[in-house]
């Protein structure tokens, strides 16, 4: 399973799968509620997917960073000054998502039966 996200295709389409349930918490004002409701649950298991994959993904890359990326996107989206900038955690999700996409896999280690190149 883990080297399953070795694949660009299958690392974006779960990370969007995973981001869109945070548009809809975004539209239900979760920073501006701070309430543990439904919509807040949601968004919060939808960002530790989003963070499982980026890590994944990024230990595959050697960018351990990426995970950072959907981060700065967490903070914006709870932060109640900060949402009035609503364009900055798409931008930030985007830009995982192509980082993550194009930047080319770290070669496979000789544990692995391959040599590296």
């Amino acid at each position: 399973m883990y080297k399953a996200f070795a694949n660009t295709s299958l690392f974006t389409l779960t990370y969007v799968i995973c981001l869109i349930p945070t548009y809809y918490a975004a539209y239900a004002g979760i920073a501006e509620n701070a309430s543990l409701d439904a919509p807040a649950i949601l968004y919060l298991l939808s960002m530790l997917g989003i963070w499982a994959i980026c890590l994944i993904r990024g230990d595959i890359i050697g960018k351990l960073w990426l995970v950072l990326i959907p981060t700065v996107a967490f903070i914006f989206n709870l932060t109640p000054a900060l949402t009035s900038i609503p364009i900055v955690p798409y931008a930030y999700h985007l830009l995982a998502i192509l980082l993550g996409a194009a930047l080319p896999s770290v070669a496979l280690t000789a544990a692995d039966g391959y040599e590296m190149r």
